[in-house]
Order: C-alpha cells, then sequence, then structure tokens
C-alpha cells in the first residue's frame, strides 16, 4: 500500500506463464458447452414457445406438429439455430481459456469433435438436408474457431500499471 491514500490502487494483473496447459479439460467443457448449452437453450426456447403457442388457443396434436418440424427458416427454428451458434461462440471461447491455449488449437479440436457429433445425427435424422446440414456445420466450426479466436485476444491483452516495465 502506498503512502498517498488518493493514489490509484495498483494490481499484479500479469498473468502466470508457468501455469499448466489443460487441452483435456478446455475440449471436454467445450463439448459440454456446446451440446449440452445447445440443448438446454434449445428445449427452453422450445417449452416457452410451446406455452405461448398453447395459450394463443393451438391444440395439443398442432403443438407437437409444430415443434416436431424441422424448417429452419421458421422464426422458432431461427432462434434455435442462433441459440446453438452462440453456444458454440462460448464452447470456443471458454475451451481456450480453460486450456490455457496460446493458439486455436485447442478450440479447432473442439469444433472437429463437435462437426463429427452433428454429422453423424444429422445423417441420422432423415428428415435434415445435407446441404443444409453442412452449412449449418461449417457455420458451427467458424463461430467456434471465433470464440476462440476473441479469447486468444483478450488473453494476450496485458494491462501493466502505471510505471511497471515489461
Amino acid at each position: 500500500m502506498t503512502p498517498n491514500p488518493y493514489e490509484t490502487p495498483r494490481a499484479d494483473v500479469e498473468q502466470d506463464e508457468n501455469l499448466p496447459v489443460r487441452p483435456i479439460t478446455g475440449i471436454f467443457s467445450g463439448v459440454l458447452i456446446d451440446l449440452g448449452g445447445t440443448i438446454l437453450v434449445v428445449s427452453l426456447i422450445n417449452f416457452f414457445y410451446a406455452i405461448y403457442i398453447a395459450s394463443k388457443g393451438a391444440t395439443a396434436a398442432e403443438v407437437q406438429q409444430i415443434l416436431t418440424t424441422s424448417d429452419p427458416s421458421s422464426a422458432l427454428g431461427m432462434l434455435n439455430s442462433l441459440a446453438g451458434m452462440v453456444m458454440s461462440y462460448l464452447a470456443g471461447f471458454y475451451c481456450l481459456r480453460i486450456s490455457r491455449g496460446t493458439n486455436l488449437r485447442y478450440p479447432l479440436i473442439l469444433a472437429t469433435i463437435v462437426l463429427v457429433i452433428g454429422l453423424a445425427a444429422g445423417l441420422g435424422w432423415s428428415d435434415m438436408n445435407v446441404f443444409l446440414l453442412l452449412g449449418f456445420s461449417i457455420l458451427t466450426v467458424v463461430v467456434t474457431l471465433l470464440g476462440g479466436a476473441n479469447a486468444l485476444r483478450q488473453s494476450a491483452k496485458v494491462v501493466m500499471p502505471p510505471g511497471a516495465q515489461k
């Protein structure tokens, strides 16, 4: 503590470069965020949308038909796709932060794992258009890498206290 009470307090904000790299933890956390988070958020969106359309007078059969229709151009489909992209972005971001990586290697591994799982699930679903599936898969990889790149950019910013030398 400095003797001057009016001086801005100083903090040691440099990151410890000796911390161990944790790639498995980061990638596993990213998979959980991407897949688990997407399932959770999309389920919540669909649940509240079902309540909304049921309150407007839709029958149970109509609600079931709307929720089981896989039309990505509908408002519900776009909202679900947007939620999935947000989760992919967060997964890439936290994958890099948790793994303490210094490049996009770990978010790329995460994106590959999610790509394989997504393609396997999408091809197993007979109603899915293959070109639409490939488009969403490529978009997911790009968004995951953008999240990782943003984490990399933020971890590169080191704020030095006034008067400190690097």
